[in-house]
Formats: C-alpha cells, structure tokens, sequence
C-alpha cells in the first residue's frame, strides 16, 4: 500500500507509514480516554508498553462529556495523540479504555475494558428498568452499559473482584464469557506507596506532631463537596492548627465541570488557612497514603483509603446510588457515619476505634488478585493480541509525591495559657477561616489580606525576606499599622522582637527544631505583658493536649 492508498488523516502519521518511522513496532495499540479520571486510570498501565513490539497511541471519545484533563494527560506522558477520525480510521491491535458509552462503539477493533474507579460501585444514572425499583443497573456490568445497539462493545471486561461475575451475570449475561479477573491497579500502587508514607506527608509540609485530614469528594450534587462545599472551611476553623492539617481530593469531573479557577475562587479562604488542595491529575493517593483519617462519601477513594489502612468517617449523602453488593456498599455498613454539622474530633476516634473493621472490609473486596494486576491485565492485552507477552514482571510503581496548592497559614491566632511556672498550652487558629478569634493575631508580612494585616498585634517576617534593615523594616511596619504592638524578625534560631518604641530583644535558641512556634509563643508573651523573657527558659510547650515542645533560649536586651 502506498501513501496514497492511505485515507488522508491517516497520511501525515509518520509512526506508522514505511519508509517514514524508524522503529518498526508491529503491535499498534490505543488507549481510549473518556474523562480525566479514566485517564489517572489508563495511566497506570503505562508499565505495559515498554515491549519494542508495541506503538502506543492515544485519543479521546469526541463526545467526552468531561474533556479537561484529558490532553494534559496525554501531553505529559508524550504519548502519540491521534484525533477521533484518525482513531476510527487507523487499524489496531487492541484499544484500551477505562470508560464506556460515548462513542466508543466507532472503534474497529477489540477493546479491552479496565475498572474505572474500584469494584463497579454506582448504579446508572439513566432510565431506570420498569418496575425494579431500587434494583437499578450498575454502571459497568449492566446492558444499558455494556451494549450499543444490541452489541457487546468491549471484547474483554476486566474485574477487580470474584463477586463482579455474579452481578455481571445478572446485568449483562451476554458479557460473562469476556470478562475476567483483573484485579486492581490502583490498589496496588496505593500498596506500594505505603513505605513512601513520610515522603508524602514532608512533601505536604506536615510538622511533628500534626496530624492529616484528607477530605475526599466524588462528583455529582450529592457528593460531600456538593452537599456541603463549606465542610473544609468549618473543619480548619474547628481544629487547632498546630494538630491538624486538611487536604482536600476533589473528582476531576468536579474541576472539569467548574473549572479550576472557580474552585481555587470557591475555596479561597480555606486555601489561605492552610488547605492542601490537591490537583485533579494525581496526588490523590499520596494524600491518602499520608492521612491520619480520611473523610469521604460514595466516591472509590473511600474502599481505597480503607483497605490501606486509614481509619474513614462516610458522608451519606450519595449512599442510594451504591449497589450494597460491592465493596464500597458493604463498606458503608461497617464504617463511622460523618455527620459535617457536629464536633469532628469524637468522629475521629469513632472511625479509629472502627479501623480494624473497615479496613478488614475494604481489604476483602477491593481485589481479588492484590498484587497481580498488571500481570493478569497483560496476560490478557497480549492474548487478544495473539501474541506472547515479555518474560520480566511489570513493574508496579509507588506514586510520586505531588506539587499541591496550599501553604502554612500567614495570620494565626495565637492563645497561650500558662500551667507551670515556665509550662504553656497553645493553641492556634487560622484567621482566614475564624474570624474575630481567641488570643493575639500574629501576621506575616506577607499576608495579602489588608484586613487581616490592619488588625495584627505582630507582624513577623524572616531575615532573609527583609526590604530593609530590621530596625528600618520595624519602624515603617509600625508607621502603617497603628495598632500593631510588636514585630519579630526570624533568623534560623535566633530572632529578633521589637516594640512600638523601638526597644528590642534577640532571643537565640539552643536548638532551631521547634523555632517557630517557640518564636510566636514568645511574641504573645510581650504582648501580653511579659517583661523578663529569658526568665522562660527553659520553656514548655504543649499544643493540643499532646504535643510537647522544650526550648532553651537566651534573651538579650538591644
């Protein structure tokens, strides 16, 4: 066949014509994208085409109700990207897909169909059967899914668990010869990554001693974020800072359909308090890697959190659209209820004293074959490709460490009591989402926000953030803010404070492990009238009940 033999989308693709490529791959292979998600999903197979024999190439459904992400996706791996009519045109092997519906049924060639999400969960959202009442059809395993036209689409349906066979051999009957026991490789790399625990939670920026919340929604109006989008706002201002952190995993159909502008505009104050917001793409299984609770609702994250361990509270707000037969419905009957309109630290401990239990649950029905997945997934892919696979074992690989939007917050307000001589508690409270709160309001000279900065009783910054020299910074600080009472100065372990009439005092500690908030402990001492600062040493700490820190320091009029 000559080029001019070829239909004309198919011409300019240099990796298949004679005479134009350099490699001479014989196995061609598409991955069919419908969603963001589903993406997240074919990237991990991505370990399956490294065999010189397979051309990789990709493309996305031209009716993707969700389309953002997708070319993100496809450009950050540099997989060949073919348009819908270059895919329809062009012959391949298989074609890979984690979605159903749209289009797909235009695809020439054996499509092999891998879970979206874990343990075909939802039941569908069209037109319910007559008369069945709840018995609604599972996305996935039913004809309504399945089926176009009256033909099965896919030519092989990968299943993560045994007890999928059954339900697809009520939903879809037809389909049960094609399917077969995938596992799940989602699950796996989660495995994976729990060695990586501590990489994930330094990547976040966590301290000693705090503990991480991660908050996930699914999509849709009854998802958590949905129901209740102010819930991480609530959650930072009910918890102290020092012992809690918060993250929050949002579907990628959530940014699809709203944009990530409009989310970060949504989520604004919270982001300013301290919220660790992760992106659509990844970064999601880190933050469940790296949690201490994980807080979600009929999404898949929830089986996934609890059967890698991490105690989980369940928003039920979507629970009518599980089929209680799957993982995530018999999961639902053993886990702690969330109820985002009461005190959220007896729920944690409710969900820690349940952990045994759910994650026993989640355990037994994530996967069938734990482990396995790529190499059941591979034994099928070269099958139909009627081909030998490679002789090496895929590898599964731990997640990495995501870039994530948040940082620590710049205005905290600081309530310290005295229980010892030289023994406090402390306690700190993100401005952005408190309000007027208890104590003195301590502002970092970068805080952006006028009404925040107009109203701090200290401003600090860190010496290497100085315009100016510190006296020259202090004075023009206090020019601009006349009610400000103090600033500080940090310098590694040393720092600096000084008052309205420009007195000051370097503090220099033995040890910089804990300066900071050693440093703003002792800023809310002068402004609360302590005179003799070096008579605190050596100081004690305690932040919320269980976190100690001891500090020795000397104090040094200037």
């Amino acid at each position: 066949m000559t080029d001019a033999d070829l239909p004309p989308t198919i011409r300019r693709i240099s990796a298949v014509l004679p005479g134009w490529r350099t490699a001479q791959p014989s196995l061609r292979v598409l991955l069919v994208i419908h969603s963001a998600t589903a993406a997240t999903r074919l990237g991990d197979l991505i370990p399956l085409f490294q065999d010189p024999r397979i051309q990789l190439f990709c493309t996305h459904t031209s009716d993707a109700m969700f389309p953002y992400g997708i070319d993100s996706f496809i450009q950050a791996n540099e997989i060949h990207q073919l348009s819908w009519e270059q895919a329809t045109a062009l012959e391949f092997q298989v074609a890979i897909t984690a979605g159903l519906g749209d289009n797909l049924h235009e695809i020439k060639c054996p499509i092999l169909r891998v879970p979206h999400g874990n343990g075909y969960n939802k039941r569908w959202t069209g037109d319910r059967r007559p008369a069945t009442g709840d018995r609604r059809p599972v996305f996935g395993l039913s004809e309504e899914t399945l089926k176009h036209a009256g033909r099965l689409v896919p030519a092989a349906i990968g299943l993560s668990h045994d007890e999928q066979f059954e339900r697809l051999a009520e939903g879809c009957a037809e389909a049960l010869p094609v399917a077969f026991l995938a596992g799940d490789p989602c699950h796996d790399r989660m495995i994976a990554s729990l060695p990586r625990r501590l990489n994930y939670r330094h990547a976040f920026g966590l301290r000693p001693g705090q503990r991480l919340i991660t908050v996930a929604s699914t999509w849709r109006e009854d998802s958590l974020f949905g129901v209740d989008p102010l819930f991480t706002s609530r959650t930072l201002r009910s918890l102290p800072f020092d012992g809690y952190r918060v993250a929050l995993v949002l579907h990628p159909n959530v940014w699809a359909s709203h944009s990530a502008f409009q989310i970060r505009a949504w989520l604004d104050e919270s982001l300013r308090a301290g919220l660790i917001l992760l992106p659509p793409e990844e970064g999601w299984r880190a933050a469940v890697v790296a949690a201490d609770w994980v807080l979600s609702d009929h999404g898949s994250v929830s089986v996934y959190a609890a059967a890698a361990g991490r105690p989980v509270l369940l928003d039920q707000s979507g629970r009518g659209m599980i089929d209680p037969r799957s993982g995530l419905g018999r999961l639902f009957d053993v886990a702690a209820h969330l109820d985002p309109h009461t005190a959220l630290e007896p729920q944690l401990r409710r969900a820690e004293e349940l952990r045994d239990r759910t994650h026993a649950t989640a355990a037994a029905m994530v996967s069938s074959a734990p482990g396995r997945s790529l190499r059941l997934i591979r034994e099928r892919l070269y099958a139909m490709m009627d081909e030998s696979p490679p002789g090496a074992e895929p590898p599964v690989l731990a997640v990495d460490a995501p870039a994530v939007d948040g940082t620590t917050p710049a205005s905290l307000w600081t309530s310290v009591k005295r229980t010892g001589p030289r023994e406090f508690s402390v306690e700190r409270w993100p401005a952005a989402v408190t309000g007027a709160g208890p104590g003195v309001l301590i502002v970092a000279d970068h805080e952006l926000d006028h009404r925040l900065a107009g109203t701090a009783d200290v401003i600090w910054t860190t010496r290497e953030a100085l315009p100016a020299d510190e006296p020259t910074w202090s004075a023009s600080v206090f020019e601009h803010r006349p009610g400000l009472t103090l600033t500080l100065v940090r310098d590694g372990r040393h720092a600096v404070l000084r008052s309205r009439d420009g007195r000051g005092v370097k503090v220099s500690l033995t040890d910089s492990g804990a300066a900071e908030p050693v440093f703003a402990v002792l800023a809310e001492r002068c402004v609360s009238g302590t005179r003799d600062l070096a008579a605190l040493s050596p100081l004690t700490l305690c932040f919320g009940g269980e976190q100690t820190v001891s500090a020795v320091f000397s104090a040094i009029s200037l």
